[in-house]
């Protein structure tokens, strides 16, 4: 019943952008290549046969062993200083402008101090300090050019060691402490000269060796089943180091590139692939593609950030989150698909490629059990993370026993990553509150709260539109039984149902189910009569938007009546005017017609309840009369074209009405009365 529908120029040029972007984001975090393709962990056996080395290569030092070795160099560096001139000289004039203060005596005397003390040389008490504690015998002043005068550790004075010296002298009581506070005049005049001793440091780095032995060719380097040790371990790294050194200086690094490319590039077009085969839908709307790549992007992006910062860092990154969300929005058979395709990008990323690819495709088959049919409840967020925090262990143990035979090796901090990861999927209900509110997507809890009849438009309409009320909620049945018969999402059409009429707050009593006595059409014209009825529909969108109801729901208001005429009010002009051609438009709602399963099925189910209360006879022949009456006109005049809705589904559909309209007109037996 729906037509193709063709993506803009603008809408594919945004969403190859978008992509390609993806495509070279996930490309920049992915490992660089790496001709070695082993993999191993320290305390875990050798799950390959017997390596043998190529070639002589040496043993390097692990990097953490460089640096202690470095750290070592560093502290073995005697301090080395440089002479602040101007700062000696800012002080000697500072002190000539206290001449007569102090008077010549003691002006030349204690001239004569700070300069035997600068002359020595004053280090800050920080800097005295670090050359106590490294128990440096020396200090070693920068003369220029290079040149070093070495200096006695001892000789070279603290500021506060200066400034105890001068309070103790005889003049200090008598002249000194009424002129000023000494400290203006005692200032470290040696200060570290950090280029010369990095220079100095860089000098004997050079002296460090990065290898301690070598390994001859054809030696053995591990058999299948062997335990990585910390020295088979330095031997399978600098075996690694070689290949890959040897690898860089070849020219098959470009087309590795390449490759790597074009294989993020086909595990990302197939969730494409995906969305426009079996998803059209949802392909067809820009926000959702988009959002779905986005997602599953940003989480290989975080994987790879969390690897490189951690060790085993795969396992902290939340990726059920885009599992959960695009569930919640998508569909589950999308989310898994998504979840997988998340799951084949990071296993390149992790450690151990097979084993995250194992625990993950289970992890995302939970989430998906348990939100197979979306979230309707915020319980029901709590229960996935519970699942998951039981799925994480019980699978990575699993898979460690079935290869290892043993848990001993299994690293506590990998079991507390995992659990971290199940904690983190709260954050999903923020994802999905924000994802609503910026492209106005439809979660199940949102549907919800939108039912709650004791608040808002709907406590309104009950009260001031009681008869539009009554109507909307046997519509909201009708609707979401003939939804549940066909796959539809019952939850989104009966709150649609519920929100369709309320337009006719407006001006309620202009509407057959709210009047009671007498009909105000009967003092209008037809053409102000039409108007409005017409109203509603655009009055109802002002309170939607006011109201912020999402567009899924202010989409019902508009399409409840499509296209359509009002026929009542058209065939009474056209009596009331024999041999006049009408305006057809003018008896026209501005619509537009359902594009969705459940929009269709709400044009059905109003038309349906609105008729069946003009019905002289209740019974099945009659209901099944109107409903055929009502459903076959609609799609003749092409109510439906563009609603993604199939023969078969109409049919369907059709017996659902059927079956509702008998359980609300069913006939009840009479009570007897009692006989006195």
């Amino acid at each position: 019943m729906q037509r193709k529908r063709k993506l803009s120029i603008q809408q594919l040029v945004i969403r190859g952008i978008f992509i390609v972007a993806a495509i070279a984001l996930i490309d920049y975090v992915f490992p660089h290549h790496d001709a070695f393709r082993y993999e191993y962990e320290l305390g875990k056996p050798w799950r390959y046969g017997r390596l043998i080395a190529d070639y002589d290569f040496p043993v390097y030092y692990q990097d953490s062993v460089i640096r202690q070795m470095e750290d070592s160099l560093r502290h073995q560096v005697p301090p080395i200083y440089y002479r602040d001139s101007a700062l000696e000289e800012g002080i000697f004039m500072n002190l000539t402008s206290m001449q007569p203060s102090l008077g010549e005596g003691a002006y030349q005397h204690l001239r004569r101090r700070l300069q035997r003390y600068y002359d020595q040389g004053i280090l800050s008490n920080p800097d005295k300090n670090i050359l106590l504690e490294g128990r440096f015998a020396i200090g070693r002043i920068e003369l220029g050019n290079h040149q070093l005068l070495d200096v006695p550790a001892n000789w070279l004075l603290s500021e506060k060691q200066v400034y105890d010296a001068l309070m103790a002298d005889s003049l200090y009581a008598q002249v000194f402490r009424h002129v000023g506070t000494l400290q203006d005049y005692v200032h470290a005049n040696l200060l570290t000269d950090t280029l010369a001793m990095n220079r100095e440091y860089n000098e004997l780095r050079k002296t460090i060796s990065s290898s301690y032995r070598v390994v001859e060719a054809e030696t053995r380097i591990i058999d299948q089943g062997q335990i990585v040790d910390a020295a088979t371990l330095d031997v399978l790294d600098s075996y690694k180091r070689i290949q890959q050194e040897h690898l860089s200086e070849s020219k098959s690094t470009m087309m590795m590139h390449v490759g790597q490319v074009l294989l993020i590039s086909i595990i990302l077009g197939s969730l494409l692939g995906f969305l426009f085969l079996f998803r059209k839908w949802h392909h067809e709307k820009q926000a959702y593609t988009l959002v779905a790549v986005g997602m599953v992007t940003l989480m290989v992006v975080l994987t790879a950030l969390a690897s490189h910062v951690i060790v085993g860092g795969a396992y902290l990154v939340p990726i059920g989150v885009t599992t959960i969300v695009l569930a919640t929005f998508h569909g589950s058979r999308t989310a898994y698909w998504c979840h997988m395709v998340m799951a084949l990008l990071c296993s390149f990323i992790a450690p151990s490629h097979f084993e995250y690819l194992v625990v993950q495709s289970v992890v995302g088959i939970m989430i998906v059990f348990w939100m197979n049919e979306g979230m309707n409840d915020r319980a029901q967020l709590l229960r996935v993370c519970l699942v998951v925090l039981i799925t994480y262990p019980v699978v990575y143990c699993a898979y460690t026993l079935a290869n290892e035979g043993t848990l001993a090796n299994v690293p506590w901090a990998t079991l507390a990553m995992m659990v971290c990861n199940a904690l983190l999927l709260m954050m999903s209900y923020l994802i999905i509150y924000a994802l609503e509110k910026l492209f106005g997507f439809m979660s199940g809890v949102t549907l919800v709260e939108l039912c709650n009849l004791g608040q808002g438009l709907l406590l309104r309409l009950s009260k001031e539109a009681p008869g539009t009320f009554q109507h909307s909620l046997q519509v909201a049945n009708l609707t979401a039984s003939a939804a549940e018969a066909i796959g539809a999402s019952s939850q989104l059409v009966r709150t649609g149902a519920l929100y369709h009429d309320i337009g006719k707050l407006w001006n309620p009593l202009y509407f057959t189910e709210n009047q009671m006595g007498g009909n105000p059409h009967d003092k209008l014209t037809v053409e102000q009569s039409v108007e409005i009825i017409k109203k509603h529909v655009t009055e109802g969108l002002r309170l939607a938007e006011k109201a912020n109801l999402p567009m899924a729901i202010r989409r019902f208001i508009t399409t409840h009546h499509g296209r359509g005429m009002i026929k009542y009010f058209y065939v009474t002009w056209c009596n009331d005017h024999p041999g006049e051609e009408p305006d057809k438009e003018l008896f026209t709602y501005v619509g537009p017609d359902p594009e969705t399963r459940e929009e269709a099925l709400l044009m059905m189910g109003d038309g349906i309840e609105a008729a069946s209360k003009s019905l002289k006879e209740y019974n099945v022949a009659a209901f099944r009369k109107l409903v055929n009456g009502i459903v076959d006109g609609l799609v003749t005049s092409g109510r439906l074209n563009n609603a993604r809705i199939t023969l078969s589904e109409i049919q369907i559909a059709k017996e659902s009405f059927i079956l509702g309209l008998e359980s609300i007109y069913h006939s009840r037996i009479a009570y007897p009365e009692l006989k006195t």
